[in-house]
């Protein structure tokens, strides 16, 4: 940055506070006081709601943390997991977070996640949370007032909690609902996800989230999720068009997400490098898979948030997944979704979809590389 161009910043934003100590300047870079370096990042408006799917940009996962203990709690390491992502030059992440059938703000998980995401809303990372793992509701849900009140309660208390954090902070109202809510065959016997009372009970429950958030908050980011594992396969049944959504079109503050790892035998953890073979073939492949989604989000206009995508790797194959063809996947999806004008997160835990513990792999810089 050019001495001039901070100097004027610095009179800007800190001369009424008295914290611009105009001397600094005429030193080395490296001499700069870093809580002004702080104090400026800190400064930055968040983006409005028709503009921020652009500003979260390209994001990643910081998965298996605090919607399940596979990964360290701590905040220090977590917060020098942000530090890594926000270096990297990814500009939003997502913080998933199991919080059960209610919320209590003086909770360790409540203390933990709060100053996480203060720590990364510091940096100028957009941070979205949800409610992720929360099987008291899916295996449950019946549209009733017993459901409802308790879903409504907590997040009505989870806005309240995170009601001074600016529009960087975003909700995501369920992580993939399933099962009760329908899910495709062979995922336990559960409603199919069509089925009318299925579409009709997913819709619901966003519904109540929703209300709950607006009754604290008019303008914050509000995603809400297809059934199915929020399918993209069957988010265009649930929200054929904008007037379908919470707020019935009237609501810039709010969107859909979807998750993808499709095709499942490719992408899934389970899946292989050989259905498609070839780097020209997956491009096209995923190309058509992704067409329906295109068209969708065309034509309804719906602000779209890709919360997950990635590529499985079991223990047993992990070699076999270490490749280029897995790398350009990273590359091509994320390049894919930003082209089409959608926000995207990789999903990354410490096992099986791991790119923070797995460095040495790269694909952190295949999903931040621009063709």
């Amino acid at each position: 940055m050019r001495w001039s161009l901070f100097l004027a910043i610095c009179v800007r934003v800190f001369a009424d506070e008295g914290q611009c100590d105009t001397s600094l300047l005429m030193q080395q870079k490296k001499d700069i006081v870093p809580s002004h370096l702080d104090k400026l990042k800190a400064k930055v408006e968040a983006a409005s709601c028709n503009d921020l799917i652009e500003a979260m940009g390209r994001g990643i996962n910081i998965g298996n943390t605090y919607d399940m203990k596979q990964d360290d709690r701590n905040p220090k390491t977590v917060k020098e997991h942000v530090d890594w992502i926000k270096s990297q030059g990814f500009t939003h992440v997502r913080l998933p977070v199991t919080w059960g059938d209610s919320f209590d703000p003086n909770s360790e998980l409540t203390s933990q996640v709060t100053e996480v995401v203060d720590h990364a809303i510091g940096l100028g990372l957009y941070v979205v949370i949800n409610t992720h793992h929360e099987a008291w509701l899916k295996e449950h849900y019946d549209g009733s007032k017993y459901f409802n009140d308790r879903f409504w309660s907590l997040w009505h208390n989870i806005a309240m909690h995170f009601q001074s954090r600016d529009r960087h902070l975003v909700f995501e109202i369920l992580n993939e609902p399933e099962k009760a809510f329908g899910s495709w065959p062979g995922s336990g016997n559960w409603g199919k996800p069509f089925d009318q009372w299925r579409m009709q009970l997913t819709r619901q429950i966003n519904a109540v989230g929703y209300d709950a958030v607006r009754k604290v908050s008019h303008d914050r980011m509000v995603f809400v999720s297809p059934n199915a594992m929020a399918s993209i396969g069957t988010v265009k049944a649930i929200y054929p068009s904008k007037w379908n959504l919470p707020g019935g079109g009237n609501d810039e503050c709010v969107g859909v997400t979807v998750h993808t790892y499709d095709p499942w035998n490719f992408a899934g953890d389970t899946g292989k490098n050989s259905f498609y073979g070839s780097v020209e073939k997956m491009k096209l492949g995923l190309y058509d898979t992704w067409k329906d989604l295109r068209a969708w989000q065309f034509n309804s206009g719906i602000k779209l948030y890709v919360g997950e995508f990635g590529i499985g790797r079991r223990d047993c194959c992990k070699s076999e997944r270490n490749t280029d063809l897995v790398r350009e996947y990273y590359k091509f999806a994320m390049n894919h979704f930003r082209a089409n004008g959608w926000s995207a997160a990789a999903w990354d835990d410490p096992g099986w979809f791991a790119i923070y513990h797995a460095k040495w792999q790269g694909i952190h810089s295949k999903l931040l590389s621009h063709y």
